[in-house]
């Protein structure tokens, strides 16, 4: 299968860096002082911080999130052929697949997830949603603190924000550095190693650039929040080529010349 379709291997080595990097996320929390309520058996195990463990909810209802995961499944599922639909139909190239591919993105994410969350339900527990509501962001800071990938916004909160919160600037600055080269690894690092293209330094500058935005909007459009949010989508979509790149697109099995 491998040999066919590469992009089976580039997703074994996306998952073999995503789990290394959990590894270490997770003992850096581990290694630090954890409040007492925050404690606890029952996701002691999981990469998320103990930020993340408080907001956890109740489970309500285990049909509702079973219904979730086969919606999610169906809508994926529906997205992927859609995107290969386009693909073929319009022989769509190049950046274009970045943009296409962001709802498969998100809704992978979400099913990913959810579908965890349905594993764990026999814990008590269920784990909150990874993204809230990301179009209906007004601010890149909102965008990237409150609504996307939320377990690991709490884990930079607690692990760089908490200790460096008399050095704010300087926090942000290293939160998205350090997210670049997070990125860097668990997606050029194996490009290069499958394919030998080098896209290093994409992911931070990327990264680097919503550092920049969050500034920009804090020191000089604050005040202005119909500037700020169409000033969102100019920093958070329109670079997005450089992060969802041949890299993350193999990951999804959505990178052309090779059959789905």
């Amino acid at each position: 299968m491998w040999s066919d379709n590469p992009n089976w291997l580039m997703t074994v080595l996306f998952l073999l860096a995503l789990a290394l990097l959990c590894f270490v996320m997770k003992l850096i929390v581990i290694l630090l002082p954890v409040t007492p309520q925050a404690v606890g058996p029952f996701v002691s195990w999981l990469l998320v911080s103990p930020e993340t463990f408080v907001r956890s909810q109740s489970v309500a209802s285990i049909q509702r999130v079973l219904l979730q995961v086969l919606m999610l499944l169906g809508a994926a599922c529906l997205s992927f052929w859609i995107y290969w639909w386009l693909v073929s139909a319009f022989q769509i190239r190049g950046i274009l697949l970045s943009y296409l591919a962001v709802p498969i993105l998100l809704l992978l994410m979400e099913f990913l997830v959810t579908t965890l969350r349905l594993i764990l339900l026999p814990g008590g527990r269920l784990l909150p949603a990874l993204h809230r509501r990301p179009w209906a962001a007004r601010s890149i800071a909102e965008f990237w603190g409150k609504r996307w990938n939320l377990w690991f916004s709490d884990w930079f909160r607690y692990v760089v924000f908490r200790p460096l919160r008399r050095w704010p600037v300087f926090a942000l600055i290293l939160v998205f550095a350090a997210s670049g080269l997070m990125h860097e690894w668990v997606i050029n690092v194996p490009l290069y190693y499958l394919t030998g293209r080098v896209l290093f330094g994409s992911m931070v500058i990327y990264f680097l650039l919503q550092a920049v935005g969050i500034l920009w909007e804090h020191y000089v459009l604050k005040g202005h929040p119909r500037l700020i949010m169409t000033f969102v989508w100019l920093v958070v979509f329109v670079p997005l080529p450089l992060v969802l790149n041949e890299g993350m697109l193999r990951v999804l099995h959505l990178w052309p010349g090779i059959k789905p």
